[in-house]
């Protein structure tokens, strides 16, 4: 496996990145700056201990995936998954927590960063909110248009006005990205998480939940229709969230995605 360090500038401070078919962090440079912070506690504490044991056995990791200890070398020190040392980083400093966020998100995604100072990362973020604030809007549109095309099709039909109601508008369920924007996020984001952990999955274009959730009363489903390039209507099928499914993925934010922790405030 090919693996390349890369060093980044925070504050001052050079935090080491390993890029293979993962990214690793050097937890021991992540917590150098915060001599008050004890990083051996942090790594032992019950929620890291917990969060770790959770990885194991919903992601199929080893511990020793999740938390390797170098010594010598260019860049000795404990090393962490990029899961681990979100959390980790949550637990020293918050802005450096999103600084690591969006490092690891951008390494991810290209293999490479450009963030390299402070006054970069405020722009980058800048940039990065524009671009989800334009792709929002352009969503709200293209939803409009659809909900325009939808409505002129139910008033020339009144049993297709009644599925209208009974089916695609129904007010007791809610979509990913009705639900992530009640937690801060987007709906992108939130379909990454609970994949992540192990409640979703994608399936011919379609969100679908793992099994026992599946079982819960945590979905159900909506059906769109669209026009085809023959002119043609055709249908989709997508996932939606009912009240309880909406709690749990609340529940779910609030407790930083731990599972356990979760299923017990449902």
């Amino acid at each position: 496996m090919n693996t390349s360090i890369i060093n980044f500038d925070y504050k001052g401070n050079q935090i080491s990145f390993e890029r293979g078919n993962d990214v690793m962090v050097n937890l021991t440079a992540m917590a150098k700056p915060y001599p008050n912070k004890n990083l051996t506690n942090i790594i032992n504490s019950q929620e890291i201990r917990d969060y770790c044991n959770s990885l194991t056995k919903l992601q199929n990791y080893s511990l020793a995936d999740l938390l390797i200890v170098k010594r010598g070398g260019d860049n000795p020190g404990t090393w962490a998954h990029r899961l681990v040392a979100i959390r980790v980083a949550q637990k020293l400093n918050s802005d450096l927590a999103v600084w690591v966020d969006m490092k690891i998100e951008e390494l991810m995604r290209t293999g490479v960063t450009t963030v390299s100072n402070d006054d970069e990362a405020i722009a980058y973020a800048m940039q990065v909110l524009n671009k989800r604030l334009e792709q929002t809007r352009q969503e709200k549109a293209m939803l409009e248009q659809q909900n325009n095309y939808l409505t002129t099709e139910i008033k020339q039909s009144a049993p297709k006005v009644k599925y209208y109601d009974d089916c695609l508008q129904s007010v007791n369920t809610l979509t990913t990205t009705q639900v992530a924007k009640q937690i801060g996020l987007d709906a992108e984001k939130l379909h990454k998480k609970l994949k992540e952990i192990g409640v979703i999955y994608r399936q011919s274009g379609q969100w679908l939940l793992h099994s026992p959730y599946s079982t819960w009363g945590l979905h159900a489903t909506r059906t769109q229709t669209y026009t085809r390039s023959d002119g043609s209507t055709g249908t989709s099928i997508y996932t939606v969230w009912t009240e309880k499914g909406r709690r749990f993925i609340i529940a779910l934010y609030q407790e930083g995605f731990d599972l356990k922790k979760a299923i017990k405030l449902l």
